[in-house]
């Protein structure tokens, strides 16, 4: 069954989060900087299912679940952002800005471009990103 509640993608994030790890931990850093990208997906779709308003969730779900596709962070903040009015905190919004790879393309390449470091620097991103989603579902169900 596809996710379908905040508190499922929050799962999968964190799913992918430890697969991640492991990919890390045995030197398949491209792989695991891959999946690690899409645990961003689902914490920030997460969080735009906690905070669209109850009528509008299956609206929005269908929206941020479209296309099969990997959906760039870019956008869901936008929706965050733009049309929920929900801000990400100053030290994510900072660390996004100071990648040394974009967001926009396929990480598998992107930080193929980047050393260890720069593929460090994204699962610091990650769970940033993960830790603030988890902390804001736990302040009330979705």
């Amino acid at each position: 069954m596809p996710p379908w509640t905040s508190q499922d993608f929050l799962v999968i994030a964190a799913q992918r989060m430890h697969a991640a790890d492991v990919l890390f931990q045995y030197g398949l850093y491209l792989d695991a900087a891959y999946i690690v990208g899409y645990a961003v997906e689902c914490s920030l779709k997460a969080l735009i299912l906690h905070h669209t308003a109850v009528d509008k969730r299956l609206e929005q779900l269908a929206r941020i679940t479209r296309g099969a596709t990997m959906h760039r962070p870019e956008t869901l903040v936008g929706i965050l952002h733009g049309e929920l009015g929900v801000k990400l905190p100053e030290s994510i919004v900072e660390r996004f800005r100071r990648q040394s790879f974009a967001w926009s393309v396929d990480l598998r390449y992107e930080t193929g471009r980047g050393d260890k470091n720069a593929i460090e620097a994204l699962f610091e991103t990650a769970r940033m990103i993960y830790e603030f989603v988890s902390q804001e579902l736990s302040g009330g169900s979705a």
